[in-house]
């Protein structure tokens, strides 16, 4: 059994993060939207509008955009593209 499902068994949110590194990333995407039921999908890097929107038309759980985002224009940007959140590591974005 994977964590995820192990996971929402227990009650807990859920993400699937995701490294988009080609077009096979999409793919995964598809496939285990059917079989994984994740509260949250993450997209590392974040930095990618265009994927950003890609996957939320791929799928119905909430986009996170994480990884790279390295000042408040990545921020905007992620978010005009439809996620809802950004997780960074810089700690100036976290007080924006």
């Amino acid at each position: 059994m994977n964590m995820i499902n192990r996971a929402k068994e227990l009650s807990l949110y859920t993400v699937f993060r995701i490294f988009v590194l080609d077009s096979r990333a999409f793919q995964s995407i598809e496939k285990q939207k059917r079989q994984i039921r994740a509260d949250f999908i993450e997209i590392l890097p974040g930095v990618m509008p265009k994927i950003i929107r890609r996957v939320n038309k791929l799928s119905t759980q909430p986009v996170i955009a994480g990884g790279l985002i390295s000042d408040r224009e990545d921020v905007i940007e992620a978010l005009d593209a439809g996620a809802i959140s950004v997780s960074t590591t810089n700690q100036d974005i976290w007080f924006m």
